[in-house]
């Protein structure tokens, strides 16, 4: 017997600046971020004990005006999270202000929603209101899955930051 009840599709989770009282789900997002950067470059292992000192760095990311975190919640927690900078230039270019997207990441069972845009998209918002004239975000070149989200969201090649052993 079919239900009379109509239902609508769930909405969609709406990011949210991140605060001091999200810090063990924030950690936990960072971690498995460079857990996944690690599997494709060995040179983004954690050192032993590194987690300390990236809670503190969290701390100061939360507490700095020129920053902000922003967190997907899902039922068991937060599945998504995007940081976003802001960066002042001297008035020596047209450019003063750009903002850059230094860390993006979605739980592997919670990607291909839309995730990503959305947190993309809250990023881009939040940095435009502060007067960012562009937005950056640096993929690992090794990162083809990161490579081609980062391309269909609009970024396109820049910079090439290109690196050697000392």
């Amino acid at each position: 017997m079919a239900s009379d009840v109509a239902t609508s599709p769930s909405p969609e989770p709406t990011p949210r600046r991140a605060g001091s009282a999200d810090l063990a789900g924030l950690l936990a997002l960072w971690i498995a971020l460079t857990r996944h950067h690690e599997a494709l470059d060995p040179g983004f292992a954690l050192r032993p004990g590194a987690e300390a000192e990236v809670r503190r760095l969290l701390e100061a990311q939360l507490r700095d005006p020129d920053t902000a975190i922003f967190l997907v919640d899902g039922a068991g927690g937060p599945t998504a999270f995007a940081t976003v900078q802001v960066c002042r230039a001297l008035p020596i270019h047209p450019e003063t202000c750009r903002a850059e997207i230094t860390d993006l990441y979605v739980l592997p069972a919670t990607r291909r929603g839309g995730l990503g845009l959305t947190l993309v998209a809250a990023a881009t918002a939040w940095a435009a209101a502060r007067g960012a004239e562009r937005i950056e975000a640096r993929v690992v070149s090794r990162n083809p899955e990161g490579q081609t989200f980062w391309r269909a969201a609009g970024f396109v090649p820049h910079v090439d930051v290109l690196s050697r052993p000392a």
